[in-house]
């Protein structure tokens, strides 16, 4: 059919040759043009769908390592405070000074400080001191108050208190008798103990049980 012809024929002619041509140019430029940006489209869907569920692992990976990453946190904390409680063997002698000093500083006059057989637990062992000393009752009261609130783990037992009899003195009405006890980690038990390692899998080990101490 010509062209020329064209606008002779029927009104529904006309529009079926114009579809007819609209399709043809509509499925050309399909074809020829779009094609590649359709393939390339369909390549990313796949790609997007099949790393969906990775980035859903990697999400879950990473909440845990986050986890983790507290969870240690916490423990390396916890370590830090049982260990200031319970000091390592070579500290002992610092302790027992401080106890020492305390003692003096509240106008505790030392008679005896003797020590004993130390007593071996499973994960600590402890330093028995037999003590004895002449002081006022508010000194004393002042220096079980000092020691109620030390940094280190003590005990006391066997307590006993007399008045004193004879050439009293405002700093010197009492004496007291007690077994004074100082508890540490032994070199031993602290190199057998497991360490928290950094990048392990599980959490960091526990830090060993320490003694609570007596009231």
């Amino acid at each position: 059919m010509k062209l020329g012809k064209l606008p002779s024929l029927p009104w529904y002619l006309r529009l079926v040759a114009f579809l007819l041509v609209g399709g043809l140019m509509y499925a050309g430029f399909r074809y020829f043009v779009t094609s590649g940006t359709r393939s390339e489209t369909a390549t990313m869907t796949a790609e997007i769908e099949r790393l969906r569920p990775l980035n859903a692992q990697a999400q879950i990976v990473s909440q845990n390592l986050n986890n983790f990453k507290a969870t240690y946190k916490a423990r390396e904390e916890e370590f830090a405070e049982l260990k200031a409680l319970l000091p390592e063997q070579r500290e002992l002698t610092m302790v027992l000074q401080g106890i020492q000093d305390r003692a003096r500083s509240n106008g505790l006059v030392l008679s005896r400080f003797n020590p004993k057989e130390d007593i071996q637990q499973d994960n600590y062992s402890g330093k028995k001191i037999e003590v004895s000393v002449v002081s006022g009752f508010a000194g004393l009261r002042a220096f079980f108050e000092q020691l109620s609130h030390y940094q280190r783990i003590v005990s006391v037992t066997n307590f006993e208190l007399k008045q004193i009899e004879k050439q009293q003195s405002l700093n010197k009405t009492v004496d007291a008798r007690f077994d004074l006890t100082a508890y540490y980690v032994s070199s031993e038990r602290l190199q057998n103990q497991p360490q928290p390692a950094k990048g392990a899998s599980g959490g960091a080990a526990p830090a060993p049980a320490a003694p609570q101490p007596a009231k």
